[in-house]
């Protein structure tokens, strides 16, 4: 929970007047692990309304960098850890699908990487708004650098609009008028900045309507938060942590056969 190595904890433990050696204390992860892994098995099935799917590029000693994380947006709650990368895609997209099922979501919330394309019908699957406008944003402010230095007004005007129109409070669900209006002035242009303007209006166009507008959280921020304290901060602080048989206490479940036979090698 501290995201203390081994030898830590057991620097740690008389603090609280205890004892206890850093090779027991391993042994009562795995043990602790077992035990939440067989509970999460036969306990009653989840059921989610929005999960959330991303991807960190962390290394597991044994796996090629990549790991796959689920969780539900709602409760902030992780449902699932799959060691599998991003690239991946074909085996990303089955192991979600299954996921999904398994726990009756109604929607997916991701980021825009395409590995998450076609997993569900187009209206169940919602981007993060924060990704969303943080990607849209930085390329619009480098395409003003760039007519800024080219001295185009017109498009230093048009461009400044993009980025007040991305950052619009309340977002509207569809697409605005103002936005249309730009997209047309662009849409025959084919060369140098103008062709580069023309592309982000339309891409911008393009995904307004899929962009999440949850009035409870609009993000894909539960999933982040999850990644960032049950992997990213202590594989960074613990030894051996990223190593698959001393990772048990982030699995929810074994999601795949391969996962539940290592699981029962392990305990044997």
């Amino acid at each position: 929970m501290l995201g203390l190595s081994y030898r830590g904890v057991e620097v740690f433990l008389p603090c609280l007047d205890c004892r206890g050696g850093k090779s027991s204390t391993e042994r009562d992860v795995a043990a602790a692990g077992r035990k939440a892994t067989a509970l999460h098995q036969a306990a009653p099935r989840l059921r989610v309304r929005v999960l959330g799917a991303d991807g960190t590029g962390g290394a597991m000693a044994g796996q090629d960098a990549g790991v796959l994380f689920l969780v539900d947006i709602g409760r902030g709650g992780l449902i699932g850890v799959e060691p599998v990368r991003e690239q991946d895609t074909q085996r990303v997209r089955r192991h979600v699908a299954k996921v999904m099922a398994r726990v009756g979501a109604e929607e997916l919330r991701t980021d825009e990487h395409s590995v998450y394309e076609g997993i569900v019908p187009e209206g169940s699957h919602r981007l993060c708004l924060t990704h969303w406008r943080k990607s849209k944003g930085k390329r619009a402010w480098e395409l003003l650098q760039q007519a800024k230095r080219e001295g185009r007004a017109l498009e230093v005007a048009s461009l400044q609009r993009l980025r007040e129109l991305l950052r619009l409070q309340p977002r509207p669900p569809t697409v605005p008028a103002e936005l249309e209006q730009l997209v047309r002035r662009y849409i025959r242009c084919r060369k140098g900045l103008l062709w580069k303007i023309n592309q982000l209006l339309q891409h911008v166009e393009r995904t307004w309507a899929k962009v999440s507008d949850d009035p409870v959280d609009a993000t894909n921020n539960a999933t982040e938060r999850v990644i960032g304290l049950t992997f990213k901060i202590r594989s960074k602080t613990m030894r051996g942590f990223s190593r698959r048989r001393r990772c048990w206490l982030i699995r929810s479940w074994p999601a795949s056969s391969e996962a539940r036979q290592e699981s029962a090698t392990f305990a044997k």
